[in-house]
């Protein structure tokens, strides 16, 4: 059963999950929504209910948002997790509205494809 409040868009972005009892896991997130994502991990297992800091680059078309945020494991699936976000502050949150929905200018088809690689 779907639970999100928000869609989700199929993505390609590298980030860097800081899991504290294994340190930092290298993932693939695969959709993104302004709830959360889904990260592919591989093999690497992490448990329903964990809190992670995860790390990843927004914008390269116009101003660039670094995200450093707080999420929590929700869901764990055979190649990776489904992450929910924590708290986002407001430069964040209008990023992932662009890599999401396209609004708030800046990013053409083409700034948008560079955007998601």
């Amino acid at each position: 059963m779907e639970h999100r409040n928000s869609p989700r868009r199929p993505v390609t972005l590298y980030t860097m999950l800081n899991y504290p009892s294994l340190g930092l896991v290298r993932g693939c997130i695969r959709d993104i929504g302004m709830g959360g994502m889904f990260v592919d991990i591989g093999r690497i297992q992490l448990p329903v209910n964990a809190t992670l800091e995860a790390s990843l680059m927004l914008g390269t078309s116009g101003p660039q948002c670094h995200m450093q945020i707080e999420a929590i494991v929700v869901r764990c699936a055979e190649q990776g997790v489904g992450l929910m976000f924590d708290e986002l502050d407001g430069e964040c949150r209008l990023a992932l509205n662009r890599l999401i929905f396209g609004h708030s200018g800046g990013l053409d088809e083409g700034g948008l494809s560079d955007f998601l690689h």
